[in-house]
């Protein structure tokens, strides 16, 4: 069928169809469909145009004969995560990094990690059964065993989160350390000097980050460190209401609080409300971090730094592909800034939230 025609293939167009249809031959329709640098820009916009329009679908069973490649990319799911209470930004994130790798014709596969499996246990099954090409996970540790698992078997990955692993890899991560000194800096100039620090347990890299950057504003300001303001434990919804609500029975000098996870600042909320304090009456400020806009649904007062998670799947599935074509992991390495909301009753009120009104394209 000749292009003139204007009519569509019966059935889906495939490459032989396709060239076909546009009169050209099929090595350069194939390297067009790749943005080739030897085919010319408009038979590249022409052939991408009638894909689009005849529903052209590569043959990805020949395409995994002829390069071993899935075209698959698998995104590690902590599933207890997302049980009650859990952190709806993962599915921002998931969404955005499957939207930003299937423009280059990959599709996301999202893979369980249960809380009785080890962390490695999804990457080994990953690898050894070759369900994908690369891997996405969190959750980082300072000696990630599954990025030094990769990094050995030469197998593509791009972290969320850092590592302090020698030899470099890619990844996409929050500037935790600037976030937290920045927000305890504010918290000393607004009067605080009782500033209590939840961080999770599980030996997490971000959570030394904050920490280092908890201790050197404390460093900065001129204020000793109190090791009963320092919790390290499970951020959850209901260990951090009951914690929180322990810790104030016990030291009601506490005037400002910073959350480790978006969960925690529920916790926290409630453990307030339970003990009778209201944020703005009683001075007790809150301090969260997080990368949805619309958390809470509580009156208290909360100051919030925002990276939203649509951002961080953008920034993942550009670091992936670019891992796929060859380029090095040591340029694929980038550290978000958070953006600090005052108080998140105006942001989250916004009538049209735009996150590009307050942060930079990716």
């Amino acid at each position: 069928m000749s292009e003139a025609t204007g009519g569509k293939p019966a059935a889906p167009a495939n490459l032989r169809t396709l060239a076909a249809h546009l009169g050209l031959s099929i090595s350069t329709v194939s390297r067009a469909l790749k943005d080739g640098p030897e085919v010319r820009p408009e038979t590249i916009e022409r052939v991408k145009e009638a894909a689009a329009r005849f529903g052209y679908m590569p043959n990805i069973s020949g395409l995994h004969l002829r390069t071993g490649r899935t075209f698959k990319v698998c995104s590690i799911l902590y599933a207890p995560e997302v049980g009650d209470y859990g952190e709806p930004g993962f599915l921002a994130q998931v969404e955005s990094l499957s939207n930003g790798i299937e423009t280059s014709g990959y599709n996301l596969i999202v893979l369980a990690q249960t809380g009785q499996q080890a962390p490695l246990d999804p990457i080994r099954r990953v690898y050894a059964q070759r369900l994908a090409d690369a891997v996405v996970f969190s959750r980082t540790t300072p000696m990630d065993e599954r990025a030094r698992f990769c990094l050995e078997k030469d197998f593509p990955f791009v972290s969320f989160g850092r590592t302090e692993l020698q030899t470099p890899h890619a990844f996409v991560d929050h500037d935790d350390e600037s976030a937290v000194f920045d927000a305890v800096m504010h918290l000393v100039r607004d009067g605080h000097r009782r500033i209590l620090l939840l961080n999770p347990s599980g030996g997490f890299n971000y959570a030394g980050l904050r920490l280092r950057g908890y201790q050197r504003a404390l460093v900065e300001a001129g204020l000793p460190r109190d090791e009963s303001l320092l919790y390290h434990g499970d951020l959850s919804v209901r260990a951090t209401r009951e914690t929180t609500k322990q810790i104030l029975q016990r030291d009601r000098s506490i005037t400002a609080i910073v959350c480790g996870n978006q969960m925690s600042i529920v916790g926290v909320l409630e453990a307030l409300l339970e003990s009778g304090i209201d944020t703005s009456r009683d001075g007790v400020s809150v301090v969260g971090f997080g990368g949805m806009p619309f958390l809470t649904l509580s009156e208290q007062r909360l100051t919030y730094y925002y990276q939203p998670q649509r951002r961080v799947g953008a920034v993942l599935a550009k670091h992936l592909i670019a891992l796929l074509n060859g380029e090095p992991a040591a340029n694929l390495q980038t550290v978000l800034p958070y953006v600090r909301i005052e108080d998140v009753r105006m942001f989250r009120t916004q009538a049209e939230f735009d996150p590009a009104r307050i942060l930079p394209p990716p």
